[in-house]
């Protein structure tokens, strides 16, 4: 199963913007939580502004998120950045139609990988930053002084 890391690294960015509330987030600054480059981090923000899920601070405002963190969940953040590979997380091999196996597999699989990434999808939907938000660690919500650039 393959989902892009750019649905962990929309993840990461939405929940530092949510934790350090108080604080500018730019992309360098997730970049460095990360350990990636900024320009990965930077096309993950353009989607997810794209998606109304993040408004990106200009000059020296903060970025923000793009609605409430109880209203973003994680199935936002895959529609906003990996829709385009739903269709692909169960990939299926080119077969020898001659064959009895080779002719149906796909038929056989087809609608049981249909419900498979319907319930994944149900499942995300269920989940919202908020909720990640809380888990983490409260007294830790000042940015780290080895995150800051």
């Amino acid at each position: 199963m393959h989902v892009g890391s750019q649905y962990t690294v929309g993840i990461h960015t939405l929940l530092m913007v949510a934790f350090f509330n108080e604080d500018r987030i730019t992309s360098e600054i997730v970049a460095t939580s990360i350990g990636c480059n900024p320009v990965i981090v930077r096309n993950v923000f353009t989607k997810l502004s794209k998606a109304s899920l993040l408004k990106p601070g200009m000059g020296k405002a903060r970025t923000r998120l793009g609605r409430p963190a109880d209203k973003i969940t994680l199935y936002d953040v895959f529609a906003a950045v990996d829709a385009d590979d739903a269709d692909g997380i169960f990939r299926m091999y080119t077969v020898n139609t001659h064959c009895p196996v080779g002719n149906e597999i796909h038929d056989l699989l087809s609608s049981r990988f249909d419900i498979a990434i319907r319930s994944m999808m149900n499942q995300l939907s269920k989940t919202t930053i908020a909720d990640l938000v809380s888990e983490l660690p409260q007294e830790k919500r000042c940015l780290p002084e080895v995150l800051r650039q």
